[in-house]
């Protein structure tokens, strides 16, 4: 088959019949994992379906945070992002079964995306070597999906399960079916297999927060802007995949599959923005070491600074659609198997949001608000003197519109070759092959905002139906006021956009405001979004296992050299004052990724591992994006040579992000469901983009000066080290009923650091390195944002007599948000999300061989996510102690799902 050899094909050969996979419980899932990262040429980690259908978690992105170097963001009821050690998506490579999968012009696919009814394992490489499809500098992660010749015999599987989270308490359906057969076909024989996935949810996350600002307030500081916020949709996924096999012998084999990946969302996001800008008005304030934890705003007639209180009603959707078909084959001929295989991927996305904004047209009331102190209960407010239920107090404030409809397809081809030398015994193979990948990624998009802020347009002069939009912060013993007020409903925003526009089209014409650009046909497209970039690469590799005994210790492993070259051609706008010009851009460079993983069996229970790999990560096509935005010029003196002409966009001249990487473990296999490991690994990188001035490689398309842009460049470098230790097993030596309890543990440690431009002047602070740019810039050698420092799971297992639970508890410790921003030269604001705890319990029982009950629940502890802004001056360019007031309170989904699998 074509997978790469260290991919686990789930049917790869004769042997395969007579080891058909079964996965019955807990125990064999768990064996099965553990048997692969022993037998693993690199380091490597899964997780395998206990039963079909039936992942660990409900969803895949939220059994990957089980990993070890695994952290995940949860949003929305599900882990909506997933990091390796320390990097998420866009710096690690994703496949099925073995093949490249992206979502559009992205380069990758959220994980969440593929339905666990359709997913035999994941596995998370945390090496490589030369004959994977190239990783990222975070690794690789791989999806794999049943194929009939996975079972012995025909198969029907499947699952149907209702879905309850407790903020939206809307219970959705969900289903799962699978169907399974293999046929003898003369000497051979034929099998064929296609699943169904059908996943829904509707989720509301609850927010209470303060804007990313710290204003000076009455002698003492405090953030000035909380909101209300609330993230709310309804989220379906709709998946079909399935295969063909054909193996007319055992020395041959071809087969058919492919995927279709759905992906839906009806959005109803609303936010109510309460501006504090009171000025003497400020009453009852508690400050407390020059903060203020509390206080009241109270001026009868102008109420916080003359600043309306307003807000938005969003009603957002977001359809994709992914298509990967592929046809392959394997073939062996003595000591030599040929392996090849040909995809083609075609995803598209479509985003379309509106937002109806509003403003309350009264300032006769106060605000009651509280900002709390670090690691307390958040920020809060209570609005007083209004009744936000009466459509009188609103004013209709704007409407905005934005689309963007993104496109990505690709022709991956490959073929590869194993011989295996007989009477050369330290050599048992030699691999070498080549891959072909031609890749399209385009983008168009546009906005537009009609403006009508305090104009004294009343809502119900508004062609929509305003509705009291359902509430939130369940069981918030802080929860503001007010929770619910009028906003417009979905559908009458979706199914009225001409007669809305055409209304706010009067509006600016009844005001004399000049439209530039709006109409009744939706937003202009912008030139400056609007891309279409091709992409061609050419691979080829050799790779070499090696083994020998020394000295009753064998040694085995890889040693390879991939080459990559790529050539983009990437197509978009440069602005000038004398108007859109279209450009093109070609580029191409060429990767050498050498790899060698070690691996030493000091017993046939312990073994260690050694791995030195480089990996890259290509920069995304948005940053690609050629379109730029150039400044009117300057006036040149008579014989001045050294003219620029400055301006802002993309840069297609990227190169990838580049990454040494040291790692060695030590593994201790001591039961065929028990093993312990430790591993330490450092990764050096360089070339992280990061948005600065730079040279453009091309002059001035209109005066042939030097163009100074502002954006993408390959300019930080970053390093990222830790370790990580787990152990797993099942107690068998106890007694009785007793021998069916198990236990997981795993921990990780990640430091990460990147180079961050930055203005402090002097090397006072230890941190601060030379760096180029203006007299006092440096570089600040500070956390990379989203990477916690510590991660663990606690997992506690029993399966017997038909009985499976597990409790699953994860941590993981605070991290930065985002690079610090830089304030007015002598401050910086960061946000920092604070230590998130989850527990999730998952169990299931065999009323009989055919039927399962189970029943999940997942958030059971429901503690808010929280946040803090971080302040830090830098008075003579020495950093202060910092600052900590709280920012966000965000209250998540406890997700309930229970249900029924059957498998004949």
């Amino acid at each position: 088959m074509a997978f790469a050899q260290d991919i686990p094909a789930t049917s790869d050969s004769a042997e395969a019949e007579e080891d058909a996979i079964v996965v019955t419980g807990l125990r064999a899932s768990l064996q099965s994992a553990q048997s692969q990262k022993q037998r693993s040429d690199k380091i490597v980690d899964s997780i395998v379906a206990e039963d079909i259908g039936k992942l660990p978690d409900v969803a895949v992105s939220d059994t990957a945070a089980r990993i070890p170097g695994i952290q995940v963001e949860r949003r929305g009821g599900e882990a909506s992002r997933v990091l390796v050690r320390g990097l998420d998506r866009f710096n690690y490579t994703t496949t099925y079964n073995g093949r490249e999968i992206f979502t559009a012009e992205t380069r990758s696919v959220a994980l969440q995306d593929f339905p666990a009814g359709g997913i035999s394992a994941i596995d998370v490489f945390k090496t490589s070597s030369a004959d994977l499809v190239e990783p990222g500098i975070a690794g690789l992660i791989n999806v794999r999906s049943r194929r009939p010749f996975d079972f012995e015999d025909s198969e029907i599987a499947g699952s149907v399960w209702g879905v309850y989270p407790d903020k939206s308490r809307d219970l959705e359906p969900n289903a799962q079916l699978l169907l399974s057969e293999r046929w003898d076909a003369g000497d051979g024989e034929i099998g064929a297999l296609i699943n169904f996935s059908y996943t829904r949810m509707h989720y509301r996350d609850s927010v209470r927060r303060h804007g990313f600002f710290i204003a000076d307030l009455a002698g003492a500081r405090s953030p000035d802007w909380p909101e209300i916020q609330y993230a709310e949709a309804e989220r379906w996924r709709p998946s079909i995949n399935g295969a063909l096999q054909w193996r007319p012998s055992p020395d041959l084999e071809f087969y058919v599959e492919g995927l279709w990946q759905g992906y839906r969302e009806r959005a109803t996001d609303r936010m109510w923005a309460q501006p504090l800008w009171g000025g003497a008005s400020y009453t009852n304030l508690v400050i407390e070491n020059g903060q203020i934890i509390s206080g009241t705003v109270n001026t009868p007639t102008a109420c916080c600074g003359g600043n309306h209180t307003w807000g938005f009603q969003g009603a957002t959707k977001r359809d994709t659609n992914t298509y990967q078909f592929a046809i392959g084959g394997r073939w062996d001929a003595g000591p030599l198997r040929i392996t090849a295989d040909i995809a083609r991927t075609d995803s598209t996305f479509d985003l379309r949001t509106e937002s109806v904004d509003y403003e309350i047209n009264t300032k006769n009331y106060s605000v009651d608000w509280f900002t709390g102190r670090p690691g307390g209960s958040g920020p809060t407010f209570q609005v007083r003197g209004i009744d936000p239920t009466n459509p009188a107090i609103y004013n209709y404030r704007g409407f905005y519109e934005d689309y963007l409809t993104a496109s990505g397809d690709d022709w991956q081809a490959r073929i590869d070759f194993q011989y295996e030398p007989t009477g050369i015994d330290f050599l048992p193979s030699i691999n070498w092959g080549a891959r072909f990948v031609n890749r399209d990624a385009s983008s168009n998009a546009g906005d537009y905002y009609f403006n009508l802020r305090d104009r004294g347009v009343p809502i119900s002069a508004v062609p929509l139906d305003y509705i009291l939009q359902p509430g939130g912060f369940r069981g918030d013993n802080n929860a503001p006021f007010p929770v619910r007020w009028l906003g417009p409903s979905f559908s009458s925003v979706h199914e009225n956009l001409v007669q809305l526009r055409q209304f706010n089209i009067d509006r600016y014409n009844q005001f004399g405001i000049p439209l530039n650009g709006g109409s009744v046909s939706g937003p202009p497209n912008d030139p400056a979004r609007t891309f279409d970039i091709n992409e061609k690469s050419y691979a080829g590799y050799i790779n070499a296992d090696y083994e020998f005994d020394l000295g009753g210790t064998i040694i085995d492993g890889q040693i390879g050299l991939r080459a990559v070259k790529t050539e983009t051609d990437t197509t978009g706008t440069i602005f000038t004052t004398a108007g859109p010009v279209p450009v093109s851009f070609q580029n191409s460079y060429t990767d050498w990724l050498p790899s060698a993983n070690l691996r030493v069996q000091l017993s046939p229970e312990v073994q260690a591992r050694f791995a030195f790999t480089q990996t890259r990560t290509r920069p995304s096509f948005a940053q690609l994006n050629p379109a730029l935005r150039l400044a009117p010029a300057a006036p040149c003196a008579p014989g001045q040579t050294n003219c620029i002409r400055t301006g802002s966009g993309g840069n297609p001249f990227l190169r990838p992000l580049d990454s040494d990487n040291y790692d060695a473990s030590l593994e201790y296999y001591f039961s065929r469901t028990g093993f312990a490991s430790v591993g330490v690994f450092r990764r050096d990188m360089q070339g992280f983009i990061a948005n600065r001035a730079y040279e453009f490689p091309e002059p001035d398309p209109e005066t042939g000066r030097t163009l100074v842009i502002s954006g993408p460049i390959n300019t930080r470098d970053a390093r990222i080290k830790g370790f990580e230790a787990q152990v797993s097993s099942f107690f068998d030596f106890l007694p009785g009923a007793l021998s069916g309890l198990g236990a997981q543990a795993n921990v990780t440690y990640i430091d990460a650091k990147a180079d961050f431009g930055f203005f402090c002047p002097t090397a006072a602070n230890a941190e601060c390195v030379a760096g180029p740019g203006a007299p006092n810039a440096t570089t600040l050698r500070t956390r990379i944002p989203d990477v916690s420092k510590w991660t663990y799971n606690l997992v506690g297992m029993y399966e017997r007599d038909g009985l499976t639970l597990r409790l699953a508890y994860n941590y993981r410790s605070s991290f930065p948000e985002a690079d610090r921003a830089e304030r007015d030269g002598f401050f910086t604001l960061q946000g920092r999300g604070n230590s998130v705890s989850r527990l999730d319990w998952s169990s299931s029982y065999a009323l009989t061989d055919n039927f399962t009950v189970f029943f999940d629940w997942t958030n059971i502890l429901n503690d808010p996510f929280k946040s803090d802004i971080v302040r830090v001056n830098y008075p003579g360019g020495v950093p202060s102690a910092e600052e900590i007031f709280p920012m966000v309170v965000r209250q998540e989904e406890s997700v309930l799902s229970a249900g029924v699998r059957f498998r004949f």
